[in-house]
């Protein structure tokens, strides 16, 4: 039986100061984004200002997790060690129900992850920080 490895090397995300309340619910397993007040727009990445209209009216609010894969790609071959002891695996740009995208990983089989399937967040501890990975939902018939 071969012997069961913990790496605690991942790299671990650069934290930009606008984003410190996405960060914060990330380590009690939520997913947090901005919205405008004037405009209601997603904004994500976090900004001081609105994007689309300027304002400065921001507000924090929880993502349900749910969306669809924009756009996907799977690596076959790891980067450094710690990505390697993990391979294949697929990262992508989820577009979340709240209209916004985040670029995460994505758990499921290769073959069975395409653009317009259904996803929904979980979480891993990746070194000191906890990350959201987006996992296949059975999209079909409810039960």
């Amino acid at each position: 039986m071969g012997e069961t490895t913990t790496l605690h090397d991942w790299p671990q995300p650069y934290r930009l100061l606008d984003a410190q309340p996405y960060w914060h619910a990330l380590s009690g397993e939520d997913l947090a984004f901005q919205h405008c007040a004037d405009c209601a727009q997603a904004v994500w990445p976090a900004h001081s200002h609105c994007p689309g209209c300027s304002s400065t009216a921001l507000t924090w609010k929880r993502s349900n997790g749910r969306g669809t894969i924009y756009s996907h790609s799977t690596i076959m071959r790891g980067p450094t060690p710690v990505w390697a002891s993990i391979v294949p695996y697929t990262v992508g740009f989820v577009h979340l129900e709240e209209d916004y995208f985040l670029f995460a990983q994505i758990d499921g089989d290769p073959e069975e992850i395409e653009i317009g399937r259904a996803v929904a967040v979980r979480y891993v501890q990746r070194g000191e920080q906890k990350l959201p990975v987006f996992a296949l939902v059975d999209d079909g018939p409810e039960q």
